[in-house]
């Protein structure tokens, strides 16, 4: 049907226009009109989307999709299809709406609330994160987002070792990136906010009490050396503004079933590196576990992670294990059917 809707569809800058061909067939017109109503809602604030949208797609306006999922979050294929239909549709679904709805009610007082996104391959958990990050963008969230956990395991870059302790190991590249996708996504939203301690991270190195927070974050950046490290020290600022009621932040992690298994890295002698070895996992599991207030965690499980031979069920107990499940407890499970 998206494909009929664009073919007989124009967009000039005074909105839709019907192909004259069909304007010949009152009929036809009908036919359209019905279809827009059916298929499309003109409400692009999530926001104001609710159970009687469920089923319809809904446009999410360009601005929002250069800040906040442009850079990192689309695929290549998905980039691609915004660029060739210059929209990016995501269909309204109900486990969005459920989640929406939770965050509506929810008590920001009490400690961090995390949901487990699970479902069969495909079902659609990546769009439903998409729609449940716009919604909080849209009430003013700082978003924390980690596209695919599992690139940390199989991608290699740089692996070095950390400054402070020499069990675990840095990515610097894959930091560099989390915190140039940070920035992109939430200048707006820091940029009044300083420091609230010395960071040090070497013997001639260091951002003192009260700088910027964007000026953390881009010393990040340009001294990729040390870009873990300001990871670290940024997940400490933030939990730091929500528990004193300055910010509400979304942490959203895809494929965190990725926690739990071996990785690809490689350092020197080492011969294996398990994922919670890396320093960027450790920070992540450390706030989720932490007791920030104002603060949610979406996390999903994704068979893609796992082994073939470890693919027998989609449910979170299969891909995470006993050891997984144990930790993200307590947690609102949420199945995106397909």
């Amino acid at each position: 049907m998206a494909s009929v809707i664009y073919r007989i569809v124009s967009k000039q800058p005074s909105g839709y226009c019907i192909n004259s061909s069909l304007l010949r067939s009152s009929s036809s017109l009908k036919c359209w009109q019905r279809c827009v109503t059916t298929f499309r809602t003109e409400i692009s604030d999530p926001s104001e989307h609710s159970f009687d949208h469920e089923g319809q797609f809904y446009t999410i306006p360009k601005k929002d999709v250069q800040k906040i999922f442009m850079l990192n979050w689309m695929s290549p294929h998905e980039k691609n299809m915004n660029k060739m239909f210059q929209e990016f549709s995501i269909l309204i679904r109900r486990p969005a709406l459920e989640v929406m709805d939770i965050l509506k009610r929810l008590n920001y007082n009490y400690p961090l609330t995390r949901f487990l996104l699970y479902g069969e391959m495909n079902a659609g958990k990546k769009f439903t994160m998409t729609h449940i990050m716009h919604y909080c963008r849209s009430q003013n969230w700082v978003l924390l987002t980690v596209p695919w956990a599992n690139e940390w395991n199989c991608k290699r870059l740089d692996v070095s070792f950390n400054h402070h302790k020499e069990s675990l190991f840095d990515l610097p590249v894959h930091s560099k990136i989390l915190l140039e996708d940070f920035l992109l996504k939430n200048m707006s939203l820091i940029k009044e906010f300083t420091t609230s301690t010395t960071y040090e991270f070497s013997e001639h190195e260091a951002s003192e009490q009260g700088i910027p927070l964007t000026d953390l974050i881009s010393f990040g950046i340009t001294r990729m050396k040390f870009a873990n490290d300001v990871v670290g020290a940024l997940l400490k600022e933030l939990q730091i503004l929500a528990n004193n009621d300055k910010i509400k932040l979304l942490v959203t992690i895809r494929g965190i079933n990725s926690f739990w298994r071996k990785t690809g890295q490689k350092k020197e002698k080492v011969q294996e590196i398990h994922a919670q070895q890396l320093t960027l996992v450790n920070q992540f599991m450390e706030l989720l576990q932490s007791d920030t207030k104002n603060a949610v965690a979406m996390c999903s499980t994704e068979s893609w992670v796992n082994d073939v031979t470890d693919r027998k069920s989609y449910l979170p107990t299969e891909l995470m294990g006993k050891e997984g499940v144990d930790f993200l407890e307590p947690f609102l499970p949420i199945e995106v059917p397909k």
